[in-house]
């Protein structure tokens, strides 16, 4: 949870504490965000914390494209396997014909 007293500070701020604000970014595994003319345009983030936001997105991206395939198969609009394969095979054969 981002406390405003202390996560929040300007640029300004930052530059002149440059060393407090990172060593507190990384004790309290907090964001700090940075603000540019009084509105919000950065956040520091531990490096451990950035990874696991990153990959915890792309699980969230997975899962989506997960839900939309089973949403597709409930509405009968999925392709069975078998037609799958057998349009690879015809593209590798035709790519083989092609080369040779």
């Amino acid at each position: 949870m981002i406390d405003v007293k202390n996560d929040i500070l300007s640029l300004t701020d930052f530059k002149r504490k440059t060393s407090d604000v990172l060593k507190r970014v990384k004790e309290r595994k907090t964001p700090a965000v940075l603000t540019v003319n009084g509105a919000a345009s950065v956040v520091v983030l531990d490096a451990g914390q950035y990874q696991e936001m990153s990959e915890n997105a792309q699980r969230g991206v997975m899962m989506r494209g997960i839900e939309a395939g089973l949403k597709s198969m409930r509405h009968n609009k999925g392709i069975p396997a078998q037609k799958v394969f057998d349009a690879l095979r015809q593209n590798i054969q035709n790519s083989v014909k092609q080369q040779g």
